[in-house]
């Protein structure tokens, strides 16, 4: 069995708890403009973006990094949409939880529930962004419906849950939207952060114009503060 990846990525600082290797999938539903990971988009394989790699290869090279989760750590499995290859993932989630490896998915989580499901067998840890609310945004700016993501976030359990958001003018305008969902499902961590341009050569090689908007450092604070309220463990991080 295999799986479709870009990258793994050892000793990551940023994707989950402690120190974890973040392995990034191939393939994605959504189209999300300012994505830094563009070459993650595409389930083809893109000259040196993607290959097809054996489960008992990828879980050699998780395996190797066990000694640097005492941290807390584990692996991360990023994208992409990491669930749409959920099913020819279990067999290795069933081996990893044999290890006793913490196991995260970083989703968009606009998937179908099945997936899901499968995947809360094995999760200790969901990192699950939050791009817009707006259901006529959702739809047309990054090929999403919200319905479906709602319903999806009522199935996890917030203590094993991360919010995630990129600070975008679609954010910001809906703050109050997301401020009612943080309030409903009252997370137990939040993080946001802002867009960077760092993709910008794998935009090129792509032939892709990245998306990318400077927000002014008040609408910033002003968001954070509010975001602060509902969750007060709410971080601005680097990614």
């Amino acid at each position: 069995m295999t799986v479709r990846i870009t990258n793994i990525q050892h000793f990551s600082l940023h994707d989950g708890q402690g120190i974890r290797t973040t392995v990034f999938l191939k393939g994605c539903n959504l189209k999300c403009p300012w994505c830094a990971n563009p070459e993650c988009i595409s389930s083809k394989i893109q000259g040196k973006f993607g290959y097809d790699i054996h489960l008992d290869k990828l879980e050699h090279e998780i395996i190797k990094d066990k000694p640097f989760y005492k941290t807390g750590g584990g692996v991360t499995f990023s994208g992409g949409e990491p669930l749409l290859q959920i099913k020819n993932l279990e067999p290795l989630l069933k081996s990893l939880k044999n290890e006793n490896i913490h196991i995260c998915f970083e989703t968009a989580l606009f998937v179908p529930e099945k997936y899901l499901k499968i995947a809360e067998k094995y999760a200790d840890e969901f990192i699950v962004d939050i791009k817009m609310i707006d259901s006529k945004n959702c739809e047309k700016v990054i090929g999403g419906k919200i319905r479906q993501y709602l319903t999806n976030l009522e199935t996890l359990d917030m203590e094993k849950t991360t919010f995630r958001i990129p600070i975008t003018k679609f954010s910001l305008k809906d703050t109050e939207l997301i401020l009612n969902l943080l309030k409903y499902f009252k997370p137990k961590h939040l993080e946001i952060f802002e867009l960077h341009n760092l993709a910008k050569s794998k935009y090129d090689i792509l032939n892709k114009k990245q998306y990318y908007e400077k927000i002014d450092d008040n609408q910033i604070n002003e968001f954070y503060d509010n975001l602060k309220k509902i969750v007060p463990t709410a971080e601005i991080i680097e990614i």
